[in-house]
C-alpha cells in the first residue's frame, strides 16, 4: 500500500478475514480505480473469503489497494468487458459469482439477502438479478432511464458466462431462464459530471457502432434521425425524467445523442457532415404531439399514481438479463426495422 511519500510501506496491512463467508467469489473489473475501489471492497469483505480483480494495467494504486484488502488480484492487457470478466471468473474459488465494477457498492441489505439464499442448502434459482440505485455526482437518480435497473450479478459460472459483445455484455444461457431477485441493491456511483457522460456517450456509441457492423445489421434512416427524438421525449417526460431536474435533463439530453451517435456510425457509407448531435431536443414538441396522438391511453397510466409507483410497476415488467454492465440492453429486435413509436432501443448509459 503506498502513503502520502510514495514510498511501499515495509509492514504489510493484516488481511481481514470474513467470520462468517459465504461460499460465493466476487470478481472485480478494473482500470484505474484507486478513488472508488477501496469502497467497492470494504462493501463485501465480511460476505467472502474470495475476491477476484481482473486489473487492465491501472497507473495508479489500484493494485496495492485491492492487496491491501486481501483480494487476489491479476493483472491482465484489456481485452473486453466480457472477456476480462469471464478471465475473472475463471480464477473464482467458488462455483458461485457476484460480478461487480469498482465503481459498486454492495448495500448490508443486499448481504444479508444473499446469505439467506445461502443458508438454504441449495438455491432456488442459478442466476439473480440485482436492483441498481445510479448516482449522477453525489445525487441519486430515482426516475427517467435509469431507474428501475436491474441487472443479473449473481450467478452458477457453470451455467452461465459472459457473451463476447463489444457493449452489452450479458450472461449467455438465459434465454428462458427465470432468474431470482435479491433484496436490497448495489449503489452504483454512475458518472460524477456531464463531461465524463458525454465522454461515455462518445465512448460506448463507437463500440456500439462496431457491433452492428461486425453483425451486419444496417440502421435504417428512422433509427437515426427520428429514434433520438423519441427517446429524449421517453426519458425526460414519459418516465419523468424532468423530476430529477438538471441531472435528468443531462441523461435525457445525453441518452438521445447517444441513440444518434451510435446508428449514425454504423451506415455502411456516412453522409460528408457531422452528425447532427441537437436533433432530439428540437424535435421533442413534434414528436410528443404525435404521442398524445398514436399512444394507447394506457400509455400514460404512470400520471395517475404516484411516481414511486410508477417506477415499481416497471420494475416488475423489466428483463433483469437485459442490462448487465457498464452499458445496458442490447436491442431485441431487429435494428433494421424503421419502428419509431415505440423505440425499439433502450439502451442505458449507466
Amino acid at each position: 500500500m503506498w502513503i502520502g511519500t510514495g514510498q511501499l510501506r515495509t509492514r504489510p496491512f493484516p488481511i481481514p478475514t470474513p467470520s462468517n463467508p459465504v461460499s460465493v467469489s466476487v470478481v472485480i473489473i478494473a482500470l484505474n480505480e484507486e478513488q472508488r475501489v477501496g469502497d467497492c471492497l470494504d462493501s463485501v469483505l465480511e460476505l467472502t473469503d474470495d475476491i477476484v480483480v481482473v486489473d487492465a494495467e491501472s497507473r495508479d494504486r489500484t493494485r496495492e489497494i485491492c492487496r491491501a484488502k486481501g483480494a487476489r488480484v491479476f493483472e491482465r492487457r484489456w481485452s473486453g468487458f466480457s472477456d476480462q470478466k469471464n478471465f475473472g471468473n475463471a480464477q473464482a474459488r467458488h462455483q458461485w459469482i457476484l460480478s461487480l465494477d469498482a465503481d459498486e457498492r454492495v448495500t448490508p441489505e443486499l448481504a444479508a439477502s444473499i446469505r439467506r439464499e445461502f443458508a438454504q442448502g441449495r438455491l432456488s434459482r442459478a442466476a439473480y438479478s440485482i436492483r441498481f440505485r445510479n448516482y449522477y455526482g453525489e445525487r441519486e437518480v430515482r426516475f427517467g432511464a435509469w431507474n428501475p435497473e436491474w441487472h443479473v450479478r449473481l450467478f452458477d459460472r457453470g451455467m452461465y458466462d459472459w457473451n463476447t459483445d463489444e457493449v452489452h455484455e450479458g450472461l449467455r444461457g438465459m434465454e428462458g431462464c427465470v432468474s431470482g431477485r435479491l433484496q436490497g441493491c448495489i449503489h452504483h456511483l454512475t458518472v460524477n459530471s456531464r463531461d465524463e457522460l458525454a465522454a461515455k456517450t462518445r465512448r460506448y456509441s463507437e463500440l456500439f457502432a462496431v457491433k452492428l457492423r461486425r453483425g451486419g445489421r444496417v440502421p435504417g434512416w428512422a433509427k437515426v434521425w427520428l429514434n433520438p427524438a423519441w427517446r429524449f421525449s421517453r426519458d425526460f417526460f414519459l418516465r419523468l425524467g424532468v423530476l430529477d431536474g438538471a441531472a435528468g435533463w443531462a441523461i435525457a439530453w445525453e441518452a438521445a445523442r447517444y441513440t444518434h451517435l451510435k446508428y449514425w456510425r454504423a451506415l455502411p457509407e456516412r453522409p460528408p457532415r457531422r452528425p447532427i448531435e441537437w436533433l432530439a431536443p428540437v424535435a421533442v414538441a413534434t414528436v410528443l404531439g404525435a404521442l398524445v396522438y398514436v399512444m394507447p391511453a394506457n400509455a400514460f397510466r404512470g400520471f395517475s399514481t404516484d411516481a414511486e409507483s410508477a417506477a415499481r410497476n416497471a420494475a416488475q415488467i423489466s428483463d433483469p438479463n437485459r442490462t448487465a454492465g457498464s452499458l445496458a440492453l442490447l436491442d431485441a429486435d431487429d435494428d433494421d426495422r424503421l419502428s419509431t413509436l415505440p423505440d425499439d432501443d433502450d439502451d442505458v448509459l449507466t
